[in-house]
């Protein structure tokens, strides 16, 4: 794990992580220009834009090795962009063929269409990984169905649930966050080719057919109309991998706290040293959910600065390039090592079914106020219920020794029948939810 300042902790080392880093790494993004130009090469070739015999001289040369990656640092820096002098050099590379490296073609077309190529590769991996998440949820889900315990609200005691209905609801969150991104991905799947103002003016009435070309050769959509100032697709696609990660983090959140000592239903995957403290040697702290929480929390401000440069002046703004990109490409990491972290986290959780039990009880049976009020309900009316069993549970929390159903019984000889609380009455209703869930995450429940 990187001791950078800057390094997202345990996230840095995950294998998503470093994926996503890698291909948005110096050496990923030179290869997806690579990509671009050696494929407009190819189709330009074939359309007779430039002469056949140019076309393999020129994408010969697209390799990164053949590159001096220190002059085109340098030469970068001097520049403010990468493709000035990564077309020079590829040009003089090229010998005579130079000339036609980079025809008819602009900065942006490269950078955008490689941010796309860059993005999509990237997201492969990461809806692998969500993949397998979901995967893991299903299992628990159905798994846990009937395994009662605490439902809770404002961090109080509120009804019975089941485990498999919380995990459902962090199930069905997923699966919808991940259909969002994967629509929001195919969105942006567009090639960006228009030259200097996007009219594809040097191209004559070529233009059009080399776009629809080249958009297939790298199996991309053709746009209706060059998109270097509408920025609408990297801003959903954006706010779809930030709406995954957040979706996952309210996953991680939960298990955090019911993995405080006070609640101890759940453990996060042993592992030696993993967690523990430097002073404390009983400690065992969950650090997986602190970083997927972390990471969802560092990716919140992405939407909204990528929304930002939809705010484009004209036919090329100015100010916005690099940092929708690493905005971005930072998010995308983030999701990328969340997502691994994620697939490890589910595959060992460690479940303790008794101590959700115990703690169902903690309240002396005063979690099952709201089922007694509703059958209280059909004879004195909801309202003198809710007062009744306002009463009954203050007699409960001051005399410690008594419960829900003593109390009624001594204090108002109400006798509450044994099926208003039994696991049908109080978990019934949800195991449709559950099913429907289930179904829609792809999991069949003859499924183990």
């Amino acid at each position: 794990m990187s001791l950078a300042s800057t390094s997202p902790g345990l996230l840095s080392q995950t294998r998503g992580y470093l994926r996503a880093s890698s291909i948005f790494g110096e050496g990923g993004t030179v290869d997806a220009y690579l990509r671009f130009e050696t494929a407009l090469a190819e189709v330009q070739g074939a359309l007779g834009v430039i002469p056949a015999e140019a076309v393999s001289p020129i994408t010969s040369i697209c390799r990164r090795e053949l590159l001096d990656m220190e002059t085109l640092r340098r030469d970068a820096a001097a520049v403010g962009y990468p493709i000035v002098p990564l077309v020079s050099m590829l040009s003089t590379l090229a010998g005579e063929h130079g000339q036609w490296v980079h025809y008819g073609t602009t900065t942006q077309d490269v950078m955008d269409t490689a941010q796309v190529l860059q993005l999509r590769s990237a997201l492969q991996g990461v809806l692998s990984d969500v993949t397998q998440v979901e995967q893991q949820l299903a299992r628990i889900c159905h798994k846990h169905r009937h395994t009662l315990m605490a439902g809770r609200s404002k961090l109080q005691h509120g009804v019975p649930i089941s485990f498999g209905y919380k995990v459902a609801v962090w199930l069905d969150q997923i699966v919808r966050a991940r259909q969002g991104l994967v629509r929001a991905m195919e969105e942006a799947s567009v090639l960006q080719f228009g030259g200097a103002a996007g009219t594809l003016a040097s191209l004559g009435d070529r233009g059009t057919a080399l776009r629809q070309a080249l958009a297939t050769r790298l199996s991309l959509s053709e746009p209706s109309i060059s998109w270097h100032v509408s920025r609408d697709r990297m801003a959903a696609l954006a706010s779809a991998a930030a709406i995954l990660l957040a979706a996952m983090g309210k996953m991680a959140v939960d298990i955090s706290l019911m993995v405080s000592t006070e609640v101890g239903e759940l453990a996060e995957p042993a592992a030696e040293g993993r967690g523990s403290s430097s002073t404390m040697p009983q400690k065992r702290n969950p650090v997986i959910c602190e970083a997927i929480i972390e990471a969802a929390r560092n990716v919140q401000h992405v939407p909204g600065l990528v929304l930002d440069a939809m705010l484009q002046e004209h036919e090329r703004g100015i100010g916005h390039g690099y940092r929708e990109r690493a905005a971005i490409c930072d998010a995308i990491r983030h999701l990328a090592g969340s997502a691994s972290l994620a697939v490890e986290l589910l595959l060992g959780l460690e479940v303790n079914e008794e101590r959700m039990r115990d703690n169902l009880a903690t309240t002396r049976g005063l979690i099952h106020s709201e089922a007694v009020m509703m059958h209280l309900a059909q004879t004195v009316g909801r309202v003198e219920a809710h007062h009744i069993l306002g009463q009954i549970s203050r007699h409960v929390v001051v005399h410690q020794g008594s419960d829900l159903q003593d109390a009624l019984r001594t204090e108002m000889n109400i006798e509450v029948p044994d099926y208003v609380l039994s696991e049908a009455a109080q978990i019934g209703q949800a195991q449709q939810m559950i099913d429907q869930v289930l179904r829609e995450a792809g999991w069949h429940c003859e499924m183990t």
